[in-house]
């Protein structure tokens, strides 16, 4: 794998790690924080979105470090060591 093509990966890593954090935090938490001022159950349903918007961003970013964790797998695969019988 060239330079380029490895920061590309992490650009790439970077990016989506931060919609996997922000994403499930501000889809359910905005309309939740909204939802609590409406019913005046102040910090009941914005705490269990965000508990909710915790677990799934933990899935998210496990997902994402096994798919690269696979890539990088491939990519570097160990070099075949000659046995010493061989030589």
């Amino acid at each position: 794998m060239d330079r380029k093509s490895t920061s590309r990966m992490v650009i790439s890593s970077l990016f989506s790690s931060l919609a996997s954090i922000l994403g499930p935090l501000l889809i359910l938490g905005l309309p939740a924080f909204f939802l609590d001022q409406y019913l005046r159950t102040a910090p009941l349903i914005f705490l269990s979105a965000v508990i909710t918007a915790f677990i799934i961003t933990n899935i998210l970013l496990f997902k994402k470090v096994a798919q690269v964790k696979r890539s990088l797998a491939q990519d570097f695969s160990a070099p075949v060591v000659p046995d010493k019988k061989n030589r």
